[in-house]
């Protein structure tokens, strides 16, 4: 699967943009993602690795190593707070703002799904079977939720990526974790708690996109946004650079539940609620946002109040609105397409111009196609896949596994992982 790197978060950037936007891989790859995993009820998966920096003693290079210092129980302990709490206030945010505005019976569905707290596991912490032991030595199929605590500053504050399992970076400072649970006070000096920079990576996680990048950001979705609404509107949101989660968010939120709930339609979903933001003359139907006269909220807010009954007053802008979703996807699908083919000719350009030749009893270091972890000597059997022109290698159990299952290598691991055929 693809891993899609999502844009930096430089919280000091104020250029204007749209209230929210979904991230363009949401629509691409719904399955991959950990919000249906949250709101499904199931325990989370987490693992954490504290981080830190040292200076090799060969090539003198500062590098990133696993923290082993005496602190490591209460940095671990920090970092889980900081994280389970950023994924909690998101949902205590929308629960706010659904009970500020007096909304519980129009989002009964809603608060049926939202957990009141969320119930992570955290495989490798100090009470599990493999305490403190590094995510990269852990199966990565036993993990939902990877995150990567530093305790050196990043340019950023931290980052997030989304591919087969969540994963988010955070700089984590044991005096300014934005915790208010701890004994002692923590003050903010010129610089955003811990707490701060994980809510906006979870925003990642969750499948909202960065809003100070703008509207040409290729990750973000052309669809699922308002920037056709707002194209110059400086947003209120912690995916900008508001340091509170606000009523833009729990839009957003609202609205990525809404996409992940398809199979489970309400009358609000199919037919239109309006946005939480005061003035605000947007209503969201079927996950898609549309713009709406004063006249046409005050119906739809009526239609509510009366249960949805009969066709939805916005029903006209909902059918254009999906109209645009569907002619947008075809483009981005072709575009897609384009670009895949581009990275295959790549591939095989770079690998001719290596004269890079395989053969049966050569060994490099590869990745394995169906897990992606690194493949050790003794244990790979390579794969030949001549129509794509590639070679492929994998552990030997994973491809047991695989034969076993029926299963096939995905198109994008080949392309990941694969090697050129000549």
């Amino acid at each position: 699967m693809k891993r899609l790197i999502l844009g930096l978060f430089v919280f000091f950037l104020a250029a204007p943009a749209e209230a929210w936007v979904f991230l363009n891989s949401v629509n691409q790859n719904a399955s991959g993602w950990i919000l249906p995993k949250i709101i499904s009820g199931r325990s989370v998966r987490v693992c954490i690795d504290v981080l830190d920096r040292q200076t090799d003693t060969i090539s003198h290079r500062r590098q990133t190593v696993p923290y082993k210092g005496e602190n490591l129980p209460a940095y671990y302990q920090q970092a889980a707070w900081v994280a389970q709490s950023a994924y909690q206030n998101w949902f205590d945010n929308l629960k706010k703002q659904i009970q500020q505005t007096k909304r519980k019976k129009e989002f009964k569905d809603l608060l049926s799904l939202m957990p009141k707290r969320i119930a992570f596991s955290f495989i490798n912490g100090p009470k599990s079977a493999r305490p403190y032991t590094s995510c990269e030595q852990l199966p990565a199929q036993e993990i939902d939720l990877r995150i990567r605590a530093t305790l050196f500053k990043q340019a950023s504050g931290g980052h997030a990526v989304q591919g087969v399992r969540a994963s988010f970076t955070f700089w984590l400072q044991p005096q300014n974790t934005g915790i208010a649970a701890y004994d002692t006070p923590q003050f903010v000096v010129n610089a955003r708690s811990s707490l701060q920079i994980a809510v906006h990576e979870v925003g990642h996680t969750l499948g909202l996109g960065d809003l100070y990048a703008g509207d040409d950001n290729p990750d973000n979705s052309p669809i699922y946004t308002l920037s056709s609404f707002y194209p110059a509107q400086s947003a209120a949101s912690v995916m900008n650079r508001e340091e509170e989660l606000t009523c833009d968010d729990a839009d957003g939120l609202a609205n990525l539940l809404d996409f992940f709930t398809v199979d489970k339609p309400s009358s609000r979903r199919e037919k239109g609620w309006i946005s939480f933001c005061p003035g605000r003359t947007v209503a969201y139907a079927r996950a898609l946002p549309v713009q709406i006269t004063a006249s046409q909220m005050e119906s739809l807010r009526s239609f509510a109040q009366n249960g949805w009954k009969g066709n939805s007053p916005i029903e006209a802008q909902l059918s254009e609105a999906e109209r645009r979703a569907a002619s947008s996807r075809t483009k981005e699908q072709a575009l897609a397409k384009s670009r895949q083919a581009n990275q295959a000719q790549a591939v095989l350009k770079q690998a001719l111009n290596r004269q890079n030749k395989p053969s049966a009893g050569a060994y490099k270091a590869h990745r394995c196609a169906v897990c992606g972890q690194e493949i050790e000597e003794a244990d790979f059997v390579r794969l030949s896949y001549p129509k794509k022109g590639l070679w492929a290698f994998a552990h030997r159990s994973c491809n047991q596994k695989r034969k076993q299952k029926g299963d096939k290598i995905l198109p994008a691991n080949l392309l990941k992982y694969g090697e050129a055929i000549q």
